[in-house]
């Protein structure tokens, strides 16, 4: 027969889980850069140069063509930099549930007259 658990070890590890998420995540949230349009813009040019040197003298686009590889090298910089703010955020929101949970825990076992060392 297994042990018993007790159920002030699942209420700390939630508040612990959650005060750890939202610490870290938090502070990676806090640390975000606030890229302006002009470094957007500057990111989309510097790529825009070393893709079409990659390409080489021969593979050259037309103007047509550089307007549509800058449009689509700017979408790939923003959906990037969105996809990062967005799993930080996600994240962080990972640890405010489970902090809402364990303190949750927390109350029910007070109401109910539990002991509760958590």
């Amino acid at each position: 027969m297994p042990p018993k658990r007790s159920p002030r070890t699942f209420t700390a590890l939630l508040l612990a889980l959650g005060m750890g998420l939202c610490a870290y995540y938090g502070q990676e949230w806090w640390a975000l850069p606030d890229y302006s349009a002009a470094d957007i813009e500057a990111s989309v040019e510097l790529n825009l140069r070393l893709e079409l040197q990659r390409r080489g003298p021969h593979l050259q686009p037309d103007e047509a063509g550089i307007a549509r590889l800058r449009d689509m090298i700017e979408r790939e910089i923003t959906a990037q930099l969105t996809q990062q703010r967005e799993k930080i955020q996600l994240r962080f929101g990972v640890g405010l549930v489970a902090l809402v949970l364990g303190l949750g825990q927390l109350a029910m076992a007070r109401i109910l007259g539990q002991k509760s060392d958590a």
